[in-house]
């Protein structure tokens, strides 16, 4: 039996197309291609569902349903007409157009959107004499329109929020990392959840949440309470149920542990809080503690951290800092591996080791640089090399 394959595009972070990439490849997707801040693949509707609810480094999964070439508004208008909106949409649904438009005969993207948006409704009213509402808050569709130049291409989104937003975290931390860059980190580090991981810096617990639910192998939206695609006309209520139980059913136990340390009272109240409502207590451990405190309980161990970037530091108090956080890793972690994100370069030549590789991210709209640092005692790695940083 052919079961019907179907174009999706997974948009993800950049630096992080790779990870996301294979996590894909993994859960059953074919013709992966990694694109600009996106992966391009095929499936069925339960890979659909299934990478909406598993996938830990995807933002959202589009589904492309269209795409032409036009010169004129009028043109624009009738090749919209023509896109059956309504094997998705119910004919008094809701909907919303988002558009994004690079050198094109349109003024302004609002325009586009209008423009799509009365055809949509014109097709409903010629098939089913109504039509459906516009809701920018919470539609049953979502349409996404890029036009670049006279070509546009035409996308329907099956995530609804964000895909980062897990359900976890209560309050924001100042400088939390986002929840898909913390586990694309995890992923681009190479932890198996074969040894502790460590994170001496953890303030709201990103890094070490994200961990321990790929130590278990627990699906990234497992706490969510709706996705895009539940709103589709297409909706299989039984087929999400099957991709629920099937991803339940593999989550795996962890013989380690997760620590996350902070010297905030206040960030660890906050980390306490997230952890609990995941339900993770028996996998985190949190203390409050500082950097220069902590202690592996066992090695060796896997160390990420997110140590502050010092835009608003006086650069010798970053720089004294970061040469600490170095200092402490030769000390206390020897035999184990550290990564570390930021994007202060110059505070990173203080480090006082030598990365063995590094990896180009974005935190926001910071590009940052990933380290990692192999901890060998007494070894060449050891040495400070400031022209190689």
């Amino acid at each position: 039996m052919n079961i019907p394959q179907t174009k999706y595009i997974a948009k993800t972070f950049l630096g992080l197309e790779s990870v996301a990439a294979e996590e894909l490849k993994n859960l059953g997707a074919n013709d992966v291609q990694i694109l600009n801040r996106a992966v391009e693949f095929w499936g069925d509707k339960a890979l659909l569902y299934k990478a909406n609810y598993c996938c830990r480094t995807v933002l959202r999964i589009l589904q492309p349903i269209a795409s032409f070439s036009f010169t004129s508004n009028e043109q624009f208008y009738k090749n919209v007409f023509k896109i059956p909106f309504e094997h998705y949409l119910h004919k008094n649904g809701t909907f919303c157009m988002h558009s994004i438009i690079s050198h094109s005969i349109f003024d302004n993207s609002q325009y586009a959107s209008l423009l799509a948006k009365d055809a949509l409704c014109d097709r409903f009213r010629e098939k089913y004499d109504c039509r459906p509402s516009v809701d920018k808050q919470i539609p049953d569709i979502s349409v996404d329109i890029y036009i670049s130049g006279d070509n546009c291409s035409i996308a329907i989104d099956s995530s609804g929020e964000s895909l980062h937003r897990r359900g976890y975290k209560t309050t924001r931390h100042p400088a939390a990392l986002n929840e898909v860059l913390a586990a694309g980190l995890i992923l681009l580090s190479g932890w198996k959840a074969d040894c502790d991981l460590i994170d001496f810096m953890c303030g709201s617990a990103t890094i070490p949440i994200e961990a321990a639910m790929y130590a278990i192998n627990m699906p990234a939206g497992y706490f969510r309470k709706d996705f895009g695609f539940m709103y589709w006309k297409d909706f299989d209520s039984k087929l999400w149920e099957i991709v629920q139980n099937d991803a339940k059913n593999s989550m795996r136990e962890f013989d380690f542990k997760v620590f996350g340390g902070d010297i905030s009272p206040n960030f660890i109240k906050n980390a306490r809080e997230n952890v609990k409502k995941m339900k993770l207590n028996h996998i985190i451990k949190l203390s409050i503690e500082s950097f220069e405190d902590a202690e592996p309980e066992r090695v060796p161990a896997h160390i990420i951290i997110n140590p502050p970037y010092g835009e608003r530091l006086k650069s010798e108090i970053v720089e004294n800092f970061y040469q600490r956080v170095g200092n402490k890793l030769k000390k206390s972690f020897v035999y184990s591996v550290a990564w570390v994100i930021t994007p202060n370069k110059e505070a990173m030549k203080y480090f006082g080791l030598h990365p063995t590789r590094k990896i180009r991210v974005f935190n926001a709209n910071l590009e940052c640089t990933f380290y990692k640092f192999e901890l060998y005692k007494g070894s060449k790695k050891e040495k400070y090399n400031k022209e190689e940083i």
